[in-house]
């Protein structure tokens, strides 16, 4: 058969629109010599030499421990909007007996505090494709969302516990006005100075302990080194009390030695007040009455999952009181640390 040409091919419907010649016995070579059509490659995808790990690093957040210094307590629901208790003071006087005169009065005083409670929130949104998209690389796009709407709440509820809500009867454990006011450390570090760093074991315990001595007055002896104590420091400060002696005796020993139920805490936020580095101890409760709680009506409330065109939309709320000192006696603070 004598062969045809491409154009002649065609007419059959035989198409090779890129193709410059038959391949014949006498034409071998031209398979061998004729520059690339398609682009030089590896002749897979990149991304399919590629490992996808299944571990998740989360970027973490400082940790949160208001909670460790109160405990939290339900107080209503998130439709309250104050709490209110009870403050109940014995007065009156004696004088000596006689059998014609009727003696001074005794007599109780009651006086009622309030918090205001502070409701806050947050919401999420996604779209259905995104949804899908992150879905093939694994991703549970909705579900992150709600965890981090979680988070931020968390992160919040902390914050309002530890320093109150600017504006409002919301008042946190570092700022409540009813506490007393903070002591200074001594300044017996070297060159006269009040911070750990130019201190020894030894003037770092004589520090704690005049915290705890202060703690003791404003008590008048209510509070003793046999009292569940919380010491609160900040990470840094917490660290120091690790600090030995060249007889291997560090301050967390001595404390040990002295207090019979003493709870250390490193709370961030004690590092970062307008005085410098900053130290609490306080007593859990007195006389069976707790020193304080951190209030809240509701800890997280999801809202309607609201469905758009293609799209979703959901609100999450909490509420707190703030911290809540019913003695702020129970607790002294020290600056300068």
């Amino acid at each position: 058969m004598k062969d045809i040409n491409f154009k002649q091919a065609a007419k059959y419907g035989f198409e090779f629109p890129q193709a410059r010649a038959w391949m014949t016995e006498d034409r071998e070579a031209l398979a061998r010599d004729a520059a690339l059509i398609t682009t030089p490659n590896t002749t897979v995808p990149a991304e399919l030499l590629a490992y996808i790990d299944p571990i998740v690093v989360e970027i973490l957040t400082s940790p949160r421990r208001a909670r460790e210094i109160f405990p939290e307590m339900k107080k209503g629901d998130w439709a309250t909007s104050y709490a209110q208790w009870r403050m109940s003071e014995a007065t009156g006087i004696s004088q000596p007996y006689s059998d014609y005169a009727n003696g001074l009065t005794s007599d109780v005083n009651n006086e009622w505090a309030i918090r205001k409670q502070y409701r806050f929130q947050t919401s999420i949104t996604y779209g259905d494709l995104e949804v899908a998209m992150s879905g093939a690389a694994k991703i549970d796009l909705a579900s992150d969302k709600q965890r981090a709407a979680a988070t931020v709440l968390d992160i919040d509820a902390n914050k309002f516990a530890m320093r109150g809500v600017y504006g409002m009867e919301v008042y946190g454990i570092l700022n409540d006005p009813n506490l007393p006011a903070s002591i200074t450390a001594a300044a017996t570090g070297s060159g006269g100075s009040t911070n750990w760093d130019d201190k020894t074991t030894a003037l770092i315990y004589q520090d704690i302990l005049d915290l705890f001595t202060e703690l003791v007055e404003q008590s008048d002896g209510l509070i003793d080194q046999n009292s569940p104590l919380k010491l609160c420091l900040s990470p840094g400060m917490a660290v120091k009390i690790g600090s030995a002696t060249d007889f291997n005796v560090n301050v967390a020993d001595m404390l040990n030695k002295y207090f019979s139920n003493l709870k250390i805490i490193t709370v961030p936020e004690l590092a970062t007040t307008s005085s410098g580095e900053m130290a609490l101890m306080l007593a859990e409760q007195v006389n069976g009455t707790p020193v304080g709680w951190i209030g809240y009506g509701v800890k997280m409330q999801a809202g309607r999952l609201i469905p758009d065109m293609s799209s979703f939309r959901q609100k999450f709320m909490a509420s707190t009181y703030g911290a809540v000192i019913l003695q702020p006696f129970a607790i002294a603070s020290m600056i300068g640390m």
